[in-house]
């Protein structure tokens, strides 16, 4: 098991203020503490109350899509 950032890959998480791209990126709740993240499709927002996934990060940011966008 993966501890700290590299380990949030893959796992589910609650979006808390709306998540777009670099320039806007918004919040997540994983693991219990609040996260910046960015949105992995260009364009587009993912809405406060989402279940998203942690595909990567880049730039000190979670990057997630919403599940069932597999």
């Amino acid at each position: 098991m993966l501890n700290g950032v590299p380990g949030m890959i893959g796992q589910t998480a609650l979006v808390v203020r709306a998540v777009g791209d670099s320039v806007n990126p918004g919040r997540i709740r994983i693991r219990g503490e609040d996260w910046g993240a960015m949105a992995l499709f260009p364009g587009t927002v993912i809405e406060p109350g989402t279940t998203v996934v942690v595909a990567d990060v880049e730039r000190g940011l979670l990057v997630v899509y919403p599940t069932g966008s597999e």
